[in-house]
């Protein structure tokens, strides 16, 4: 006898357990191709989404460039005329408080309605 004789080993199965195997083996086989089809799949995805990743980032530093061109070649603001006229109507904003308008108004209604009083 050959030495790959010896380690043979020969299991007896019944019928319905021969053909219940063998259904679990084909569905094994079926799961297993299944997960090698989404397996490719997921593999072209990620290699289209880096494509758009790519591309992505090179439209942005595009963008960036032109930007800082267009910044060069268009002239600078006055930015601190603005800011005073900012700042100004700021404080006149913070001076009037909404609960000092609220008062003022619930005053001039109370005198209108003395004067209709009498």
């Amino acid at each position: 006898m050959k030495k790959s004789e010896k380690d043979l080993i020969h299991v007896m199965f019944e019928y319905d357990e021969a053909i219940q195997s063998k259904k679990e083996i084909l569905s094994l086989e079926k799961d297993l191709i299944d997960t090698i089809k989404s397996i490719r799949e997921y593999y072209s995805l990620r290699l289209l989404e880096l494509d758009l990743k790519t591309k992505l980032e090179r439209k942005i530093k595009e963008l960036f460039l032109k930007i800082r061109n267009l910044q060069k070649t268009l002239p600078k603001l006055e930015t601190k005329a603005l800011e005073s006229k900012e700042e100004k109507i700021k404080k006149i904003q913070s001076s009037i408080s909404p609960k000092d308008d609220l008062e003022a108004q619930l005053e001039e209604i109370q005198r209108k309605l003395r004067l209709l009083g009498g």
